[in-house]
């Protein structure tokens, strides 16, 4: 049933990996611009407001300045009191303070009185440029009643120092804040809601990309259901007129007065080879079509795998001696293995035929059997190496898909099609099996295939 389902659903897995592929790259585009509006959007918030609050300050610390320096031309320092308030804040400004070149406090004041030591501890180890803007931060002590109407457990404050110059004479430094807490809690809050807004739209994102990558691909999988049912129908009906064309050809081959003849006698032999190599290839057009539409199913059955090799080698003794190529065999035991058996020959002599092909001649190709037990549980492993061409690194990855040859010029000049390797994967998988492959180009290659061995039918 496990085989079946996996058989059945080959096909359909193959479109829904495209699929999110597919997804995957639309949606990363449409991410990578959302991505990208959203950090000009929050930049421009950032820069908009920012710098609005920066003018705005030195707007203020510019009036205030004149104001001050005017004041101070016309006026003695001496009993100048450093409580006396000449200067009105403006709407949002939290502090203005004078402070002389001794560091002591000329005037100055504050939206509470409170703050006037958080916010000279503050200022006093800065040594500001001229009209140099800082963001500071203060935390405010809760306990302390005359603080309490400040929510915020810190305050973050925009600051802008700006010289105060009088008879062209440094008196000292002017020091205008602004409470930005707001500000920045403001800024926080849109980046949040563009980060969420981001987010929904990523979401939406994903999901328009799926539906697109599924309409997409409606029309390929369609183009591909009927190219396969084509392959399988095809296949289906060019099995008997193939199937008298080679019986017809093996009556010829009887016909004494065409034997005798040696371009007829040659002439019905290439024939019938390119009969036998037009069978084999519709034979298995149609079992990779029928594995896609799971109509073809494997039997579990126990039977007598080592007995099964050995038939085979033999079947293949043949071709092997026209290349004198030596056949190698080891099995230690008889393996009783549960499995089909039919498709296990059929595995096991496209591996042997596909060695003995691509092995020059005089070369080697052997058969190993092997029962082992791993993790308390019985496990048989084939192997099939020969000392033939190998294969090169690039093309391993890719010996299993249909259709798929290294070399196409030597593979067409062997006889191969490039369906084997597909077919006998499909029977390892079918039996819950692994199949790897080591090669080495101009040493030769080795196939290894491991089964487990349940004992059940």
């Amino acid at each position: 049933m496990k085989n079946s389902i996996r058989s059945l659903f080959h096909h359909s897995d193959m479109f829904r990996r495209t699929q999110w592929r597919l997804t995957a790259t639309y949606s990363g585009i449409l991410i990578a611009f959302l991505a990208i509006f959203i950090a000009v959007v929050s930049f421009l918030i950032h820069t908009v407001i920012t710098n609005d609050q920066e003018r705005r300050i030195r707007t203020i610390a510019e009036q205030e300045g004149q104001t001050i320096e005017n004041m101070l031309e016309e006026q003695s320092f001496i009993g100048w009191s450093s409580d006396q308030n000449v200067i009105f804040l403006s709407e949002d400004q939290l502090f203005f303070y004078v402070i002389d070149t001794r560091g002591r406090l000329m005037m100055g004041d504050e939206v509470n009185k409170g703050l006037r030591p958080l916010l000279l501890s503050t200022l006093q180890p800065w040594t500001p440029e001229k009209n140099e803007l800082k963001y500071v931060e203060i935390h405010v002590p809760h306990h302390r009643h005359e603080l309490k109407r400040f929510r915020a457990d810190t305050l973050k404050i925009l600051t802008v120092a700006r010289p105060v110059i009088v008879e062209r004479q440094l008196v000292g430094v002017l020091y205008v804040g602004m409470d930005v807490t707001s500000m920045f809690r403001l800024l926080k809050w849109s980046t949040f809601i563009l980060l969420g807004l981001g987010v929904l739209f990523i979401a939406v994102a994903v999901a328009f990309s799926y539906f697109m990558s599924k309409r997409a691909l409606i029309p390929i999988q369609d183009a591909y259901n009927r190219q396969r049912q084509f392959v399988a129908d095809a296949s289906h009906e060019l099995r008997t007129p193939l199937s008298v064309i080679y019986s017809s050809v093996e009556a010829l081959k009887m016909d004494e007065s065409l034997t005798s003849d040696p371009f007829s006698q040659k002439t019905i032999e290439r024939l019938g080879d390119e009969t036998k190599r037009m069978t084999k290839l519709i034979n298995n057009l149609l079992t990779l079509a029928r594995t896609d539409d799971a109509k073809l199913q494997i039997e579990r059955k126990p039977f007598e795998l080592r007995a099964c090799a050995e038939r085979t080698l033999q079947s293949l003794q043949e071709l092997a001696n026209k290349k004198n190529i030596t056949l190698q065999f080891h099995a230690s035991e008889q393996i009783e293995f549960v499995g089909d058996k039919d498709k296990c020959t059929q595995l096991l002599y496209i591996l042997l035929d596909n060695a003995i092909k691509y092995t020059p001649e005089g070369g080697t190709v052997s058969l190993s059997l092997a029962q082992h037990v791993i993790k308390q549980r019985k496990v048989v492993t084939i192997s099939v190496a020969d000392t033939g061409i190998g294969i090169a690194p690039e093309h391993l990855p890719r010996i299993f898909d249909r259709f798929y040859r290294a070399d196409k010029a030597r593979t067409r000049q062997i006889g191969g099609h490039g369906l084997g390797l597909s077919i006998a994967k499909w029977i390892v998988e079918a039996h819950d099996g692994n199949i790897q492959v080591q090669s080495e180009v101009g040493k030769g290659t080795t196939f290894t295939i491991t089964f487990p061995n349940d004992k059940r039918a």
